[in-house]
């Protein structure tokens, strides 16, 4: 008979650590709280919030659900066990007639970020790209692996450092093979990419510009979490054509219906809108006159050719 091992003492998190740990900001740990009964943090000697480990190991599986395009409404009371079932049970993203499922991502992927061979991802991704091209790598690999990390995350097989590792190669990769893109000529947008206020996830927004600059069109990065009236500032000086806005599966939809039309009123109408990540869970089916949901990162290429249509028709 093997005896099993003591179960150890079990940790308990400060809010700030909570806040790490997950991804979700302490204002929105505190929100929930009182909206949703969750989290139900203890207090330490000081008053402060903590929380034990299995408080925080339901909040991963809340943040992937949310990322999965579930609003905190639908998940955040729910119990771990009906949060893994929903998230096995998330349904396969729709698909035009005639086309076949993805093939699996290869193992190896996460193998090599598990073992912290980052040299041996990097090099995969180089020669993925050299093989399919930089929009298949993108669509292929890099977006369902952002999803299996994520997953990862959820489920503790990964650590905070690890998923912070992955974001920091696929950067680098992308970089790289976007490095001496040249744009197409006049007939071509100028696009702005950033974030709104609050929103930190990039990643989003950096494949968005490698497919972007494979249909030759200038970019115009600001990074995250630009006020409305700097993007509005920045699109008149920088002469944009579109603005591209990354948002994620946890932006609170009132925030963001706000910020958006605020930005869309702001915004000269000849300036494009386009809205990228999971726009639709946030926002419902419609996203609002004058803002153009782009749910898939491929999704770009027919924008930007539309762009050029209506550039070409309208000279």
């Amino acid at each position: 008979m093997v005896l099993s091992p003591p179960k150890p003492e079990p940790t308990h998190w400060t809010i700030a650590e909570a806040e790490r740990e997950t991804g979700l900001a302490k204002d929105t740990l505190r929100v929930w709280e009182r909206r949703y009964g969750f989290p139900t943090p203890e207090r330490d000697a000081q008053g402060e919030r903590c929380y034990d480990d299995a408080q925080v190991q339901r909040l991963r599986w809340i943040k992937r659900l949310l990322d999965q395009g579930h609003r905190p409404g639908q998940v955040v009371a729910l119990p771990l066990r009906q949060l893994r079932a929903l998230s096995d049970a998330r349904p396969e993203p729709k698909r035009g007639p005639g086309t076949s499922p993805p093939a699996p991502l290869d193992p190896r992927w996460m193998q090599a970020l598990q073992s912290h061979d980052l040299d041996a991802l990097r090099r995969g991704l180089h020669l993925h790209t050299l093989q399919h091209g930089l929009l298949s790598t993108v669509e292929d690999v890099i977006a369902p692996l952002a999803t299996d990390v994520g997953e990862a995350w959820a489920q503790g097989s990964l650590s905070v450092y690890q998923e912070h590792l992955f974001t920091a190669a696929v950067q680098a990769s992308l970089r790289d093979a976007m490095a001496g893109m040249a744009t197409a000529g006049v007939d071509t947008p100028r696009v702005l990419l950033t974030t709104l206020p609050g929103e930190t996830h990039t990643l989003g927004l950096l494949m968005a510009e490698s497919v972007l600059a494979l249909q030759g069109c200038e970019r115009l990065p600001l990074g995250a979490s630009t006020p409305v009236t700097e993007i509005v500032l920045a699109a008149e000086r920088l002469r944009a054509h579109v603005v591209a806005i990354g948002v994620s599966a946890q932006a609170a939809p009132l925030p963001l219906r706000r910020d958006l039309q605020l930005l869309r009123e702001r915004l000269p109408p000849a300036v494009a809108l386009w809205v990228g990540g999971p726009v639709r869970s946030a926002l419902g089916r419609r996203a609002g006159p004058g803002i153009t949901p782009v749910p898939r990162v491929g999704d770009l290429v027919g924008l930007v050719a539309a762009w050029r249509a209506g550039t070409s028709a309208a000279g």
